[in-house]
C-alpha cells in the first residue's frame, strides 16, 4: 500500500474491530429501522436533494413524505440497494426530492416515522458557504471526528453544505468503521438537514484484509450525481452550488490496480468536457491525494519529494482549465500553495492541503512550494469557505478555535 500509516492503521483496527459505537445519543431525526439519515448532494442542490438512510431489514410501507408551507403533502416510494458485507446486512434507501423553500420531509414506514426535517434553501444568488473536512478516519474511536464535525457546525451553523475529502473511514469494508463514522455525525442535526459531498480516498479502497479492493461500500452508501460512466459511476462527479462549480475526482489510480489506467483516461476526458462546459464564476476541485509528495513514496517516479504521481497527472490540466481552487487531503497536514506552470505563482491555482479531521496525526516534511504551513503535526482542523460572484474566502480553523490561515481570491 502507499500510505506510511498502513501498518499502524491496520494494527489499531485489527485490535479494535467489534468495539461498539461510542455515540449512543440518537439523532433528533431517528426512528426505529431508520439509521444514518443523510442528505447527499445532487447536480443542482438548490433544486433537489438526495435523501438516504440505512436499515438492517427491508421496511414495510416505506415512503418519503414531503410537506409544503400550506400543509399539502406528497409521498414518494424510495428505491434501495442491498449490501451484505463484514457479516452485516444493510438495505440502503434513496429518494431524490425537490428542495422547495418552506417545505420539510420525513421518512415513514409501518413501524414509525422520523420527525419533520426542514429543507433549508440554497439561494441561487451566487452566495454559498461550505465546510470542508479531510481524513475523518480514526482508529479505535471516532470521538475526534465527532468533535471536529460538531465543532465546525457549531461555529458555522449557516453553512449550506459539507464535503469530506477522502478517507472517511479507516477501512472501506468495515461495518464498525462506517457505523462509527455516521454516528459521530448524526448526534446533531446537520447530517439530515444539509447536503453532504463525499470524496473517494485510498482508505475507501481498503478491504478487511488490508489489501486493495473496489470501493463497493462507499459506492452503495452514497447515491451520487451521474457522470455518464458505465464502469466508474460514483467515482467522480460535479455539481453547481451558488457561484461555484465543484468537481469531485478519484485520485486512487494505484489502489484501482488493473483498472487504474482506465479510470485515469476516462476521468481526464470527462474533466476536460465538464470544466469547459461550466460558466460558473469559480471552479473548485475536491480530490483526496495531493499534488505534492510530502514524504510519501511515489512509485511511478521512485521518489518521495516534489510533485507527486497524482500531481503529474493533474497540474497541467488544472492550468489549462482555469481551476481556481483545489482542496486535497491524504497527508494529514495544512499547507497553502499557489502554482502555475509547475512554479510558485501568486496568480496561479490556489492549492490547499487540509486535515486531519480525525485522530491520525503525522510529522510531515516541508516542500519548496509551501507558502503557509500549519504546525507539525497539524491538529484536527477543517476549512470554512464563503463565495459569491466576486470573492472567494477560505480559512483553516482548528477544533480549539485557532485560525491557521485565511486567504481571499477576487474576480
Amino acid at each position: 500500500m502507499t500510505r506510511r500509516s498502513f501498518l499502524q492503521s491496520a494494527a489499531k483496527t485489527i485490535l479494535t474491530m467489534g468495539f461498539g459505537g461510542l455515540f449512543a445519543p440518537r439523532s433528533a431525526f431517528a426512528a426505529d429501522g431508520i439509521q444514518h439519515l443523510r442528505q447527499i448532494v445532487t447536480v443542482h442542490p438548490a433544486k433537489t436533494r438526495m435523501i438516504q438512510w440505512d436499515s438492517p431489514q427491508q421496511l414495510e410501507n416505506v415512503r418519503v413524505e414531503l410537506r409544503d408551507s400550506t400543509g399539502h403533502m406528497d409521498r414518494t416510494i424510495p428505491a434501495y440497494t442491498y449490501l451484505a458485507m463484514d457479516d452485516e446486512v444493510q438495505f440502503i434507501y434513496r429518494c431524490e426530492i425537490p428542495a422547495t423553500a418552506g417545505s420539510s420531509y420525513r421518512v415513514a414506514h409501518a413501524a414509525g416515522a422520523t420527525d419533520w426535517i426542514p429543507i433549508l434553501p440554497i439561494h441561487e444568488d451566487g452566495q454559498v458557504r461550505a465546510l470542508l473536512f479531510s481524513d475523518s478516519q480514526c482508529g479505535e474511536s471516532y470521538d475526534i471526528w465527532h468533535t471536529t464535525y460538531q465543532t465546525a457546525w457549531k461555529q458555522h451553523p449557516n453553512a449550506d453544505c459539507a464535503a469530506i475529502v477522502g478517507d472517511l473511514t479507516d477501512n472501506g469494508e468495515s461495518a464498525w468503521h462506517w457505523r462509527s463514522f455516521f454516528e459521530a455525525m448524526e448526534t446533531g442535526t446537520a447530517l439530515a438537514r444539509h447536503p453532504h459531498v463525499p470524496v473517494l480516498g485510498n482508505h475507501e479502497y481498503y478491504g478487511l484484509q488490508w489489501t486493495a479492493v473496489p470501493p463497493v461500500r462507499y459506492l452503495k452508501t452514497f447515491a451520487l450525481p451521474d457522470n455518464g460512466s458505465r464502469d466508474f459511476r460514483g467515482h467522480y462527479y460535479s455539481f453547481d452550488i451558488g457561484a461555484v462549480h465543484c468537481i469531485v475526482l478519484d485520485t486512487q489510480f494505484l489502489e484501482a490496480e488493473e483498472r487504474g489506467t482506465a479510470l485515469k483516461t476516462e476521468q481526464m476526458d470527462w474533466l476536460r468536457r465538464d470544466a469547459a462546459a461550466s460558466t460558473a464564476r469559480w471552479k473548485l476541485v475536491l480530490m483526496h491525494k495531493d499534488i505534492l509528495a510530502y514524504g510519501d513514496n511515489q512509485p511511478e517516479q521512485n521518489t518521495n519529494r516534489g510533485i507527486s504521481d497524482v500531481g503529474q497527472v493533474f497540474l497541467d490540466i488544472f492550468d489549462e482549465l482555469g481551476i481556481d481552487l483545489v482542496v486535497s487531503g491524504h497527508v494529514h497536514a495544512y499547507r497553502r500553495r499557489r502554482i502555475c506552470a509547475r512554479q510558485t505563482d501568486e496568480h496561479g491555482t490556489l492549492y490547499l492541503l487540509s486535515g486531519p479531521a480525525g485522530n491520525q496525526y503525522f510529522n510531515v516534511p516541508a516542500e519548496t512550494y509551501d507558502i503557509v504551513a500549519g504546525p507539525d503535526p497539524t491538529p484536527s482542523n477543517y476549512l470554512y469557505l464563503e463565495a459569491d460572484a466576486h470573492r472567494l474566502h477560505i480559512r483553516c480553523e482548528t477544533v480549539s478555535g485557532a485560525v491557521l490561515d485565511a486567504i481571499d481570491l477576487h474576480k
